[in-house]
């Protein structure tokens, strides 16, 4: 035993002075040579080991392909192994998902600090980011035509190489639950990849490789299912006119996506034009400026993933460019100088031009995979116009699957997250608000729903009960008892009885204010809770209608910050508010035919309150149905001033916004809307046009046929509970019974909310006017204030011929799709090519000029328009009353 110890002494003394004597460091395993300490610009510490470095695929040709291993934050010998691909082909899993999607290190503006994600997928899962093919990312090939001869095929195969040369050098990881993830042109890779592990699978007998399943999010599938529903998507938002949307179809319709022929490339150049400088990855998020040049490389199906995608910053991508081309970067990833690229990109577009083979449909593989018992998820998010989420429908519905669950809604904190189906062998999840890259715009519910996935548990169906519904609800309680309180009410009824019955003399006997003209009385000083002065005077009151019954419209005015002698007049139309009849009926027996003559009947009784208004230029702006209410009452105008011969109310123009227009219009473009947008089923779209197509648009739920209803309650069930007055923002989750009742028309049009920032601001808006001391402010007299839970919409007027028709393009209500509809019904000639009109060096939204009517669009605006992008709406109102046309260059 002694002398065996002292010969392993010797050895180890030997073996320790060749080592000092040749300089050599500690012989270390490749795995341990490939372990990352620390990265440039990580001023964090975090609880999770991570590896870089190449894997050889091919050894005669010198191919090498670049991974990076992130371990799972908390007990990674427990967890899966999951791979993420990212597209193009030729785009980087590194540079697109670790830098800015799933994984933990993101990269700040400037290029060199890195910032921990808080929604990295490391919590759930060990993630491998593999950039393929060669000359991908940091990936390498030793023979240079290898950059010319990708493939769908060899991508696969030398992928298939990677990972059974991988587990070899990580052992713990054979046999462990695997699954491959991705977006984009991975939506080939991956199944693709996956059916080569099953295949090696099956003929080796052994699961070294043990796939459990995949997951692709808005990953092309189908060529002809993907270009019907991008072509589709586009039309349907507004991006495109309608002679390039039957182009598109006709050009395009049967090509492949990728390498397309001249005369579809010359369709899809038309169509970017029109489209302007968005970020087509995430359609309704600013573009990054600074890279706008490469927003043309989309259409043209350049990189399908090459371009920035983003949620607040939009230049991510350019901040991966700067941190991966660190020189300390690249020897902390183990990126030996001499196979680092010259210049490393996000995407290598000689890959992407010089694609050998790119099959037409995958569709094949998911039929032979679902047989296979492949757990399959498909995800898309419903604001990308790239591979959008109306492709990944259609190329659904061309797998034929029996469905084996409803349509319907998920929710992430009691807010509706998207929308999904199961099918025999096939999960379809949408993600609401989500671009291109899902877990860049939707970190949170992207992290939800990988967990779900991993684990095979379904998402949340129903709307979890919050702190926030309870405390909301015990608030409204509140507020409705300090409404109970009493007033002074005599000096309010004096008032009435001056103003109402002209009873002057008792003015004195009651002690009421100097005896003043009408449109003084009516004079607002300062608004309580009020706590800034203006620079414009306001005035508000009541004009009588009918005298025999009593009725009384509201109005309020807000005269022009600067010059208001100057400044033309312009009525806005929602709703009723304050306004009153003596005669209880009348709320029984209204109607638009009544509307119309009431409030011609204000007009002319108003303008003899304010003289200096008469013959002024007249414009008359409103939404919703006031898509009725303001034709109808310009038509009542121009008949009474053809009648009478005078221009009193000199009507100039008319604007309306995502208005009512024709009923089987507005039917068909929001069922269409919905369907393409994900909300509800493919069953469900048929029913309705079937069941509802032909029934009027906006009446009472009680006066629907028995058979739509059943489908409009199918429809409600399916979209849940979001604002379809604004689907992209959170809905008020204090009053979702509102939101329930839209589709089957229960309530008034513009009943329930619609908002940006702050999802209740109606709510906030009714506790403001039943305030005893608002209402007087105002000049409503008590008994004819409305009760204090009626709907307040106040008819009101703003100081500050022509048709313009804006239209929100996030709006569920009467949606872009269904004004197109309706103005093509006009079947008017265009004056003017359409196009994208631009503020702040982004798009606006899109126009178009009819003879007769200008339509224009509002990018990312709900039902209010005004409510939802403020400055857009500034800049259409100015350019509406103006008569000038819109900006449409970019700078």
């Amino acid at each position: 035993m002694t002398g065996s110890c002292f010969v392993y002494v010797l050895f180890a003394i030997a073996v320790l002075g060749i080592a000092h004597f040749c300089n050599c460091e500690a012989v270390l395993s490749e795995k341990e040579q490939d372990k990352v300490s620390k990265l440039p610009g990580q001023n964090f510490n975090v609880n999770f080991a991570q590896y870089s470095g190449f894997v050889t695929t091919n050894e005669k040709l010198g191919r090498a392909l670049f991974y990076w291993l992130i371990e799972a934050a908390e007990d990674p010998a427990s967890k899966p192994l999951v791979l993420w691909l990212n597209g193009g082909p030729g785009c980087s899993s590194v540079g697109f998902g670790e830098a800015e999607e799933i994984g933990p290190f993101h990269i700040k503006p400037d290029g060199k600090t890195l910032y921990l994600n808080q929604y990295s997928w490391n919590q759930a899962a060990n993630i491998l980011f593999l950039d393929a093919p060669v000359g991908v990312g940091f990936s390498y090939s030793n023979t240079s035509s290898d950059l010319v001869t990708n493939g769908d095929k060899r991508t696969a195969q030398d992928s298939l190489t990677f990972l059974l040369k991988w587990v070899e050098r990580y052992p713990e990881y054979k046999g462990r639950e695997f699954y491959i993830v991705g977006e984009s042109y991975a939506g080939h890779y991956i199944p693709q990849l996956s059916q080569a592990i099953v295949r090696h699978n099956q003929a080796s007998g052994e699961n070294t490789i043990n796939l459990k399943g995949y997951m692709v999010g808005n990953g092309l599938m189908d060529d002809r299912q993907d270009q019907l529903g991008l072509f589709q998507y586009i039309w349907t938002l507004g991006f495109i006119s309608d002679q390039t949307y039957t182009l598109l179809k006709l050009q395009c319709g049967l090509e492949p996506f990728i390498h397309s022929s001249d005369a579809c490339n010359n369709a899809l150049e038309i169509s970017y034009k029109e489209m302007g400088n968005i970020d087509h990855y995430s359609v309704f998020t600013p573009a990054c400026v600074a890279s706008a040049s490469q927003s043309r490389m989309l259409l043209n199906r350049r990189p399908v993933n090459s371009r920035v995608s983003e949620q607040y910053d939009p230049c991510t991508e350019q901040h991966s460019k700067v941190y991966f081309n660190l020189p300390e970067v690249q020897r902390a990833l183990h990126v030996p100088p001499e196979v680092a690229p010259s210049k490393w990109d996000t995407c290598n577009y000689v890959v992407n031009e010089n694609w050998n083979d790119c099959a037409s449909s995958v569709l094949d593989i998911y039929h032979e995979l679902i047989a296979a018992g492949i757990r399959i998820w498909v995800f898309s998010g419903d604001a990308d116009a790239v591979v959008p989420v109306t492709s990944t429908r259609y190329s659904i519905d061309a797998l034929n699957l029996s469905t084996t669950s409803p349509y319907g809604p998920w929710y992430i904190d009691g807010q509706v997250g998207g929308w999904t189906q199961q099918y025999a062998g096939l999960n379809f999840v949408t993600v609401r608000g989500a671009g291109h890259e899902v877990p860049l715009h939707r970190p949170k519910e992207a992290l939800a729903l990988f967990k779900a996935f991993i684990s095979g548990t379904p998402l949340l169906s129903t709307p979890e009960k919050s702190i926030r519904s309870e405390m909301s609800e015990l608030l409204q309680r509140c507020q409705k008892k300090l409404k109970l309180g009493t007033c002074n009410i005599i000096p309010v009824v004096c008032n009435l009885l001056v103003i109402q019955f002209k009873l002057k003399a008792i003015a004195h006997l009651c002690n009421c204010e100097p005896i003043l003209s009408q449109k003084e009385q009516d004079k607002v000083s300062q608004l309580p809770g009020q706590n800034f002065n203006v620079n414009f005077a306001h005035y508000s009151g009541f004009v009588t209608t009918n005298e025999k019954m009593g009725r009384a419209l509201f109005y309020w005015l807000f005269e022009a910050a600067e010059d208001p002698a100057s400044k033309p007049l312009v009525l806005w139309l929602n709703g009723v508010g304050y306004s009153y009849s003596n005669t209880s009926s009348d709320f029984l027996t209204n109607g638009d035919k009544r509307t119309a003559q009431d409030s011609l009947t204000f007009l002319l009784k108003w303008v003899e309150r304010y003289p200096e208004y008469k013959g002024r230029e007249f414009y008359i702006v409103g939404e919703s149905y006031a898509g009725h209410y303001i034709p109808q009452l310009s038509q009542a105008i121009v008949k009474h001033n053809q009648a009478s011969g005078q221009n009193t109310i000199n009507l100039k123009g008319y604007m309306v916004g995502n208005g009512l227009m024709d009923d089987i219009q507005d039917r068909l473009g929001l069922f269409q809307y919905m369907w393409s947008l994900g909300f509800i089923s493919d069953q469900t779209y048929t029913l309705l046009k079937l069941k509802c197509g032909s029934e009027p648009f906006m009446i009472p739920f009680i006066y629907a046929s028995e058979a739509c209803k059943k489908v409009l309650k199918i429809a409600d069930k399916e979209i849940g509970n979001i604002d379809r007055y604004s689907v992209f923002t959170p809905a008020c989750v204090t009053n979702s019974s509102q939101s329930s009742m839209l589709l089957n028309k229960k309530g008034p049009f513009v009943s329930d909310l619609s908002r940006v920032y702050d999802p209740c601001t109606k709510k906030h808006s009714k506790v403001y006017f039943n305030l005893p001391k608002v209402q007087k402010a105002l000049h409503v007299p008590p008994q004819v204030a409305p009760h204090p839970n009626g709907i307040l919409a106040v008819n009101s007027w703003v100081n500050t011929g022509k048709i313009v028709l804006p239209r929100g393009d996030a709006d569920a209500i009467v949606p872009v799709t269904s004004t197109r509809y309706s103005i093509n019904a006009l079947n008017l000639s265009t004056l003017s090519p359409y196009g994208p009109w631009y503020i702040d060096g982004q798009v606006g939204g899109w126009s178009q000029q009819y003879a007769g009517l200008n339509f224009v669009i509002v990018r990312g605006s709900g039902h209010e328009v005004a409510l939802h992008r403020p400055k857009e709406a500034l800049a259409l109102f100015k350019a509406f009353i103006s008569g000038t046309p819109l900006t449409h260059d970019e700078f």
